[in-house]
């Protein structure tokens, strides 16, 4: 498997896929650094401070975006230029070719993130505060971001290796991820609902009253909120949509699960991968 690393790691340098990629990663990272000095020095007046770890962690936010097209479209080639079938002539083992394919693709993504905090480094610690997190804290921050981003890599390796046609695997995995970002959207939504809606009706005198709160439909209790919030830290996209806004709560169980999600899609993926059919 070594020779397989060393040439995907040989065409990573190559790719001007991979290029854009970064620049793209290094670009996200300058600007939402940008963005946060210049709200920080136009609400000046205000006492508005920006602090680097509002940004410095937003990378758990675009790297599935990021890795659902460099993925498909990097791998989907050994299938169209028959690269996958000469490796196997030459004697690799099928799961040699996807476990080489699998740790190209996380590599791939952990220097997409890295791209992404040099930017934030090289911009935010001259114009923006500190981090208010504790060093423990931005040490599991950073492990679960890490993790999220190699969960997204084993799930689009899962389809890119699995599917044949590079344009369908390109498109599963596209709109996999934004229906996993609308789930987190939603999902959040749900739970940061309130218990109770506040009523307010006018008396003869003309003044506002304040009725009794009443509960909230939509708001979930019981099972259903354990539910909602399982699915809220296990998803990766409702793990990237919490990264993106600061609220993880417990930093060390999303990267559990997330680490959980990278063994079991690796694991399935050379399962079926080892039984399919190349033509």
């Amino acid at each position: 498997m070594t020779k397989l690393l060393s040439a995907n790691l040989l065409r990573l340098r190559k790719s001007m896929l991979f290029w854009g990629c970064l620049i793209l990663m290094l670009l996200l990272g300058a600007g939402f650094t940008l963005q946060r000095y210049w709200e920080q020095a136009a609400y000046a007046q205000f006492g508005q401070l920006s602090y680097l770890d509002e940004v410095l962690f937003r990378h758990g936010l675009l790297i599935g975006i990021v890795m659902a097209v460099f993925v498909p479209l990097f791998f989907g080639t050994e299938y169209s230029d028959g690269a996958l079938r000469n490796k196997m002539v030459v004697g690799h083992s099928r799961l040699s070719i996807y476990f080489a394919n699998l740790i190209t693709a996380v590599a791939a993504s952990f220097a997409f993130c890295a791209a992404y905090i040099l930017a934030v480094l090289a911009l935010g610690v001259p114009l923006l505060n500190g981090i208010r997190l504790a060093a423990a804290q931005c040490a599991l921050f950073m492990l679960g971001t890490l993790a999220l981003a190699a969960a997204f890599s084993a799930l689009y390796t899962f389809v890119a290796m699995l599917c044949a046609r590079k344009a369908a695997s390109a498109v599963a995995c596209i709109l996999g991820v934004f229906l996993l970002l609308f789930a987190g959207i939603y999902i959040n939504s749900r739970l940061n609902a309130p218990e109770f809606l506040r009523e307010y009706s006018i008396a003869a005198d003309g003044q506002v009253v304040e009725e009794e709160p009443k509960p909230n439909p939509q708001y979930p209790r019981g099972m259903e909120r354990e539910v909602y919030q399982f699915l809220y830290d296990f998803l990766p996209g409702c793990q990237s949509i919490q990264y993106g806004d600061m609220s993880v709560e417990n930093p060390a169980l999303l990267a559990a699960y997330s680490l959980g999600i990278l063994v079991v899609s690796a694991g399935a993926g050379a399962a079926l991968f080892k039984r399919k059919d190349l033509k």
